[in-house]
């Protein structure tokens, strides 16, 4: 095994990553128990054999993260999606919510769900959501117009 996380941590610029990929050919080799190449030194190379298969998998994983991560930063780049500055009293309402119920509002205001999906969305049932919705609208009115 120190063989392995040598090979990984040459190989890879994070230790975590390596500790991760070292782990990974572990597990390959604990699977493969049935039928273990005979001798060490064939389990060795098997082992290494292994290694370099998942160093190629981690790194094509790394080149589409990078090409997906550059994609999305062309596409914000022609699109930008600036959320509306909120009047600073509905600001103040809104941080006096809870977490959820904030995001019901902010989920069917800003992003057009139906109270119903954005319910959902938030692991609430249907009426539920159309309840609570319902009861922060009127907070939000009394806290806005007192």
């Amino acid at each position: 095994m120190p063989d392995l996380t040598g090979y990984f941590l040459r190989r890879l610029a994070d230790p975590d990553d390596a500790a991760d990929a070292t782990a990974d050919v572990l597990l390959v080799l604990v699977r493969k128990q049935d039928q273990p190449p005979r001798d060490r030194e064939s389990l060795r190379q098997y082992g290494f054999g292994v290694a370099r298969k998942v160093l190629l998998k981690a790194r094509r994983g790394r080149v589409r993260h990078t090409e997906l991560a550059e994609r999305l930063r062309r596409e914000m780049v022609v699109a930008p999606q600036v959320a509306p500055d909120p009047h600073p009293q509905l600001a103040s309402a809104l941080a006096k919510l809870a977490e959820k119920d904030r995001e019901l509002l902010l989920l069917v205001a800003w992003e057009d769900l139906s109270v119903a999906e954005a319910g959902a969305v938030l692991g609430f049932k249907a009426e539920a959501a159309r309840q609570r919705y319902s009861r922060l609208r009127a907070r939000l009115r009394a806290e806005l117009h007192p």
